[in-house]
C-alpha cells in the first residue's frame, strides 16, 4: 500500500488504486488506446486481483494516470508484468509515468520478484525509450499480439 507526495513533481499524489477509480481509469485506458483498451469490467477484475499491484497518479487533485501489474511464478521463479500504464495526456511530461512504473517496481522487488516483463505496441514511440531509460530491455516482436497486423515488442527488466 502506498499514499505518498512525490517529491520531485510538486502536486503529484500516488495511491493505491480502487473500484471507485473504474471510470476514470476506464476513460485514460480509452484515451490511450485503440482496439488494444481493457474494458472496464477487465479493469475491475485486474485491480481486485489477489496478486494486482495497481496504483493511481492525483496531479492537484484531477486524475492523471494509472498502471496496472500483476505478481505470477514459473519454473523460473516469482516475476512481475505490467498489464497497462495511462497517463492522461494533459499531464504528460511531468515524470507521472516514471513515478507509477517505479512504484510497481519497488513493490515487485519486495514481492521477491526477480524480473519484470511489459508488452508494448512496435510503433509506441513514446512508451519504448520511457521503458528503455527505466531499465527495460527489447526481448522479441510478438507477431499479431494486439490483433492481425498489429505486432508488440516484449520488453523485460531483471530486479
Amino acid at each position: 500500500m502506498i499514499d505518498l507526495e512525490c517529491r520531485n513533481v510538486p502536486g503529484v499524489v500516488i495511491r493505491d488504486a480502487k473500484d471507485d477509480d473504474l471510470e476514470d481509469m476506464y476513460r485514460l485506458e480509452q484515451m490511450c488506446f485503440d482496439i488494444e483498451a481493457f474494458s472496464t469490467h477487465q479493469l475491475q477484475y485486474l485491480i481486485n486481483t489477489r496478486t494486482a499491484i495497481s496504483y493511481v497518479a492525483e496531479y492537484d487533485g484531477a486524475f492523471a494516470g494509472f498502471i496496472i501489474g500483476l505478481t505470477n511464478r514459473n519454473r523460473f521463479g516469482k516475476y512481475g508484468r505490467v498489464y497497462t500504464l495511462d497517463v492522461d495526456d494533459r499531464f504528460r511530461r511531468l515524470g507521472i509515468g516514471t513515478m507509477l512504473i517505479e512504484a510497481l517496481i519497488e513493490d515487485l522487488r519486495m514481492a521477491k520478484c526477480s524480473r519484470c516483463f511489459l508488452e508494448v505496441k512496435l510503433d509506441n514511440v513514446r512508451a519504448i525509450p520511457l521503458y528503455e531509460k527505466l531499465g527495460f530491455e527489447k526481448c522479441r516482436m510478438v507477431p499479431d499480439y494486439y490483433s492481425p497486423g498489429i505486432h508488440a515488442l516484449k520488453m523485460k527488466k531483471q530486479l
